[in-house]
């Protein structure tokens, strides 16, 4: 059996750890169709045929259809393989082998190499110009950049566009996300085409988390963002049109928009609550082609109504092992060094920046992880 977290708001926290997933017994008359692998038939041309759960359905949040998606896991990932391998055999044009460098704005890219090779807080003070405030001013909320390259998104949205089109079975990312796809290979009914799982946890490993430990250093230390969660989302009026306020079950949140430069809306800003003295102050941030916003988890925010057009936008969900999201600030003389935030400390030095004896909302386990 998988192990949950249910929800998207920090308060409600629920946790199971269970015993290793095993398929249904497909014998059983409650079970869900689960593929024959030992036939002819392909991978692909299976998981094709399957009678998918609707997304819209709304009763169990994030448990809906679980058992639909638990059982049909491994043919799914096969599926994904059989696409990639399809397409490296065929040559389509498009470029399948990209990887980050190919992908991020030049300079931002340069920065962040240089400050992983050399982490010196000069190098780290050229990475931080490149981000600008957003949100309440001078409260160190959120922050946003230019991270994509024209052809970075171009390309990048090549391959997720390929991947929603391939006919393969896609589960939907949350309770309140409910049109857009996981990317993840350890998530049953989630994308785990190569080229975009390898894109996520390099974007991650190489710039999400050093950034966020950047900008955010009272509240991410060495085991407060090893975790993460990664998911695409699509407003439009026939499908998800908004999101109602909340916060995000992370420490860190990265959000990048994915809307190639003619495919323009109308609506679906995005909002960040300045909740100080007790205020509800709303600070407007609209979304440019390719720009991340990153913020931290913990301040409430919500999407306003589209009116036109559709809204594609990649979010990861930064987190501890078992889901374990950070609270309590770090004092001055617990935070990370520069080395340690740009990961040239040991792992195992956990004098710095350790959750040991922190006040943590604990049991938010990835969402439908094996």
């Amino acid at each position: 059996m998988p192990r949950f977290a249910i929800g998207l708001a920090l308060t409600l926290v629920v946790s199971t750890l269970a015993e290793p997933q095993v398929l249904l017994d497909t014998k059983s008359p409650d079970a869900p169709p689960v593929s024959d692998t030992s036939t002819s038939a392909g991978a692909l041309e299976q998981v094709r045929s399957l009678d998918v759960p609707a997304a819209s359905a709304t009763v169990n949040a994030e448990h809906e259809h679980a058992s639909f998606w638990e059982a049909n896991g491994s043919v799914l990932r096969l599926a994904w393989h059989e696409l990639a391998a399809s397409t490296e055999s065929t040559g389509d044009g498009n470029n399948n082998n990209f990887t980050i460098s190919d992908i991020v704005e030049p300079n931002l890219q340069s920065a962040i190499q240089s400050t992983h090779e050399n982490p010196t807080l000069s190098n780290e003070e050229r990475v931080l110009s490149f981000f600008n405030e957003a949100g309440p001013p001078g409260k160190a909320q959120a922050y946003e950049t230019r991270l994509l390259s024209p052809e970075g998104l171009r390309t990048l949205r090549a391959e997720l566009d390929r991947a929603t089109s391939s006919g393969i079975p896609l589960r939907r990312p949350n309770g309140m996300n409910r049109h857009g796809c996981i990317i993840d290979d350890k998530v049953d009914g989630a994308v785990s085409l190569p080229t975009l799982t390898r894109f996520v946890q390099d974007l991650i490993h190489d710039i999400g988390r050093p950034v966020g430990r950047m900008l955010f250093p009272d509240s991410v230390g060495t085991e407060d963002d090893t975790d993460y969660f990664a998911f695409t989302i699509r407003y439009n009026a026939e499908e998800d049109m908004e999101l109602k306020e909340h916060r995000d079950a992370s420490v860190v949140t990265i959000n990048v928009n994915l809307n190639l430069p003619d495919e323009e809306y109308d609506g679906s800003s995005l909002y960040l609550l300045d909740e100080e003295g007790g205020g509800s102050a709303r600070h407007s941030i609209t979304f440019d082609p390719g720009m991340m916003l990153i913020h931290r988890g913990s301040v409430r925010h919500a999407a306003l109504p589209i009116t036109s057009g559709t809204r594609h936008n990649l979010v990861i969900w930064l987190f501890g092992e078992d889901g374990t999201v950070r609270f309590a600030p770090y004092g001055e003389d617990e935070r990370l060094s520069v080395e340690q935030r740009w990961g040239r400390a040991s792992d195992t030095e956990q004098a710095v920046g350790s959750n040991s004896d922190a006040r943590t909302v604990s049991g938010w386990k990835r969402l439908f992880e094996l």
